[in-house]
Order: structure tokens, then sequence, then C-alpha cells
């Protein structure tokens, strides 16, 4: 089993170099943004070695009642993971003992970022494992704690076939934790040994759960408890990640850039985007990208808050949750791209069917100008080789859009707790529908030398519940 795999590796490298016993890094270590080239690492220097074991603990939905702890008490809170000053580095390499290891300098850490920083690493080889030992210590240089250690792959050339699966993850509600160590998904997806991972947004909850984000501290606290998770640190110790935000992790639900809803305040919209940037390792490009996985696989995240009209506003041509120059970005580009394959990861559906009453993304009748667009130019421009999957909705579905026959899958949410809310089985577009959790899977591949891509909705202890292949003609 991979975890215990790299459990025992970590215990064998740390007794080899004489190391320090308890590491202080108890949010763990997220690897992101991974090129055939380069990778963002992100590191955090904790004052503990693991999360607070004890402390008050506010779980469930907040009312205006509940009493909010001060930025003060945070530090004290059950599974907050205080931040320490000192310093960090990253060794890495592709020898598993880190014989050939490169180093980054050493870089302070303090308050201002929460003590975290992101190591920009570059002149990586392609389609390779990297190894990596995460390194802190205290202000001077010391004590030297006990480093973390973990591997990632770095992408495939654009012109090398290459089997690359990756997975897809929604709906992280800390409340709906179905496992006092995390959610279940993270060890049942480790079994796959996934290339990376796509978490498309609502990673935190600021606003519908307790202790509601109001303040700074607070929003870092659900960041805190999220990825001190001792199954979230392991899995994403050998499995990097590209984040998407959605509405929660960003402020409130259905947000839009200058919303401020007074049960939020002081937190605004912009805190929301600066602590996610500071929080993930995505560093300071475009929210929206994409991403080249060898011949047969091109990525593209959008970003459905920064740029949208606000929802109210009545439909028509001029309204939009991308914004033109996002929506212009994303059709030549995925026109320019020779991939055989190509998905485009949106945090919100865009096929759906989604509850009538919703008002928030391309499958609501508030954005159906732009959605419909969006559906045709697929369709006219990709129908062959070009899927959507999302995140956002609490139940799996594959559907086709019976007017354009373009596909959408959504991933589903982590947990059969936070599972619900589905206007339930629509025979117009469904080819699958589950209202209970767990995670997409997607795997491109050549067997026979046939170009195939497959997508495959598991539970969340990894059993497969339905899978679509496609097969293409070079």
């Amino acid at each position: 089993m991979v975890f215990i795999s790299w459990l025992a590796a970590s215990l064998i490298l740390a007794a080899s170099f004489d190391l320090p016993a308890e590491t202080r890094q108890a949010t763990g270590v997220k690897v992101g943004e991974v090129t055939p080239h380069s990778a963002i690492v992100w590191m955090r220097l904790t004052e503990h070695p693991e999360r607070n074991p004890e402390g008050a603990e506010l779980i469930g939905r907040p009312t205006d009642d509940d009493l909010t702890p001060t930025d003060d008490e945070v530090p004290t809170l059950r599974h907050a993971s205080p931040g320490s000053p000192g310093r960090v580095r990253l060794r890495f390499g592709t020898d598993p003992d880190l014989t050939d290891a490169r180093s980054t300098a050493w870089a302070g850490v303090d308050a201002s970022t929460d003590f975290a920083h992101q190591f920009l690493l570059d002149g990586l080889e392609p389609d390779a494992v990297y190894h990596y030992a995460a390194e802190t210590a205290g202000l001077e240089g010391e004590p030297e704690h006990a480093p973390l250690f973990g591997r990632f792959r770095t992408a495939p050339l654009p012109n090398e076939p290459a089997p690359v699966t990756f997975t897809v993850v929604t709906g992280m509600m800390y409340k709906d934790l179905d496992h006092p160590d995390g959610f279940t998904i993270y060890e049942s997806m480790g079994r796959l040994d996934p290339d990376f991972l796509v978490p498309t947004g609502d990673t935190v909850y600021y606003d519908n759960e307790s202790p509601r984000a109001k303040t700074i501290p607070l929003a870092r606290y659900h960041w805190q408890r999220m990825y001190g998770c001792p199954r979230h640190i392991d899995f994403h110790r050998h499995v990097p990640a590209y984040w998407e935000k959605d509405d929660h992790d960003t402020l409130s639900d259905d947000c839009w850039p200058g919303m401020a809803p007074e049960f939020m305040l002081p937190l605004t919209f912009a805190d929301g985007l600066r602590i996610f940037r500071e929080q993930v390792p995505m560093g300071d490009g475009p929210t929206y990208r994409t991403y080249r996985w060898g011949k047969d696989l091109q990525v593209w995240l959008v970003e459905g808050r920064d740029y949208r009209t606000p929802n109210p506003e009545p439909d028509g041509p001029d309204k939009s949750i991308w914004g033109a120059e996002q929506k212009a970005w994303l059709k030549q580009t995925m026109l320019e791209s020779d991939a055989t394959w190509k998905v485009l990861v949106s945090p919100t559906p865009i096929v759906g069917p989604d509850r009538a009453r919703k008002r928030d993304n391309h499958a609501n009748e508030a954005f159906a100008t732009e959605g419909r667009e969006i559906r045709e130019w697929l369709a006219a421009n990709l129908p062959d080789n070009a899927f959507i999957a999302c995140g956002d909705r609490h139940w799996q579905y594959h559907s086709i859009d019976p007017e354009t026959g373009v596909h959408e899958f959504s991933c589903g949410p982590a947990s059969d707790q936070h599972a619900g809310g589905s206007p339930g089985f629509e025979p117009d577009y469904h080819r699958f529908h589950r209202m209970l959790g767990g995670f997409l899977s997607v795997s491109v591949d050549r067997p026979d030398g046939v170009p195939t891509i497959a997508f495959r909705f598991h539970d969340v202890d990894g059993t497969v519940q339905h899978e679509y292949v496609r097969t293409i003609n070079e």
C-alpha cells in the first residue's frame, strides 16, 4: 500500500541521516503546477509536529448566535496547527536516497504568509520521479527539525505518448469527514497512484461551516485543519495537484467580485483571493491555466469567481462567468492544442442539469446564454476529443447535452455525508446518476496502439460505479 511504503521509506531515510525524531510540518507539503521542467512546492513551518489534539471543537453549520473565536483563540482550537517563525528549504533529486540532490536556499517564514513559503523548482527532467526532503529550522538555523520526505512525477513532453491518470474531487466540508484521519477518498485515490489531482474548489467552507471565517486567522484555520489530516498529508507527499477555487473557499455561497455579505465581515472577497494563493502552490500567474501531459492529454483549469458578472443581473450576451479575456484564451488555446484528448475542468457545471432555483453556473438560467455559447463552441470545434469534468454539485453524474452532444462528468462530493440536493435522474441527459460521495478518475493510454481515454466514477472506497471509454483513430 502506498501510504505504508512511504512511511517506511521516510523512517529509513531519517535514520540514515541521523536526524531528529520530529518534524515541524503539521500541515504537510503541497506540490503543484507541475510541467515537464518545473514545479512549485509549498512548505509551512509549524509550532508542533502535529495538529492540536485538544481544544475547543467547532463543527457543524454556523448560526448567527454562534460565538466566533477571537483571533488570539484560533491557535488553541482543536486541529489548529499554529505556525512558527523560522527557515525552510527543499532538497530534491531523482535518486531516492537524494545523493544527487539540489537544494534551494533557506527562506525565512513569518506570520505575514502564515509561516508558509513556495519554492519554484526549474530545470527539471521531463517524465521523471523527483524525491524531496522538505527541511525546516528555527530562526537562526537552530534547531534543525526532521524533514518531511515525498516525491512527485514531472509531466511527459508533448510529443511523447505516455499513460497518465488523474483524479478530480470537490466538496470537502470538514463536518462531513468520514474518518477521523481525513476523507476515505484520499486512501482510495492513493491506491490508484495518480499522476496528479485536481481539487475543483470548495476545498474549505468559510461561510457555512463553524467557525465562520470572518477574519484572516479564522480562514487560515480552515486550511490548517483540512490539510492537517494525516491521510491528506500522506496523499500529497506523493501526488501533486492543480488547485481551483470556487465560492466557499473564496468568501461565501455563490459569491462574485465586490460582494460583501455582512455576516462575513470583516473578511472580504479580496482577502479570499489572497488567502487562496497563500495556501496552495500556485505562484503569481493567472488562476486560469492549461497543462500538457504528454502527447495524448491536455487539461484546462478555468476561473469561475474572479471575472463573473453578479449573478442577479439579467442574462444576455454580455453576462459572463469567465469574462471575455479568459473565454478568448480558452478557445484559442484549445484550438491550438494538438493533444489527442482535451479535458476542461470547471469548478461548476456547464451541462448539468442543475436545480431550477440555482443561478450560479452555466447550467442555470441565470447564465444560460454563455452556457449555450460554450457548449455550441465545443461541439462545433472539438466534437470528438473534448470533455468537461466539473465539481460543485453534491452528486455524481455523467451527462450528455441533448442539443450539442457535449459530455460532462461531475466528480461528486468527498464523502457520502456531503451528498444531496440532486434534482433527480434526467433521462434526456444522464448516462449515470448517483447521489453519494466519491471521486472521478481520468486515464489516457494507448492499448494496442489505440489512443484511449477512460472516465471512471468511484465510490469513497474506490470501487468503480460507472465507466465511459472513448477511442480515436489517428
